[in-house]
């Protein structure tokens, strides 16, 4: 609930008006940050890092003279899931 204007309650003139810095006190301001800056202690030199990315690109081959046996379809049924199955032994 607002308070009623007493004696001490600023014009409504002098509360809307925004003060402005004066140029001195920017000029002031600003020496005041340059200063500052020059004292704060150097840092140490960076450390320079070199980073290669690349791509290692690697293909599992059988032994030489090994012979490769494919698997018939009957041998494999038996590896089979079904998307449901495999879904529920994660709830399990």
């Amino acid at each position: 609930m607002p308070s009623p204007p007493g004696p001490d309650t600023a014009s409504r003139a002098a509360v809307s008006a925004s003060p402005r810095p004066s140029t001195a006190d920017t000029a002031a301001a600003r020496e005041a940050v340059r200063q500052a800056a020059a004292r704060r202690t150097g840092r140490a030199p960076e450390q320079v890092v070199e980073v290669r990315i690349g791509r290692l690109e690697v293909t599992a081959a059988a032994p030489a003279g090994a012979a490769r046996r494919r698997t018939t379809a009957a041998e494999r049924a038996g590896a089979t899931v079904s998307l449901a199955d495999y879904l529920a032994r994660g709830r399990e």
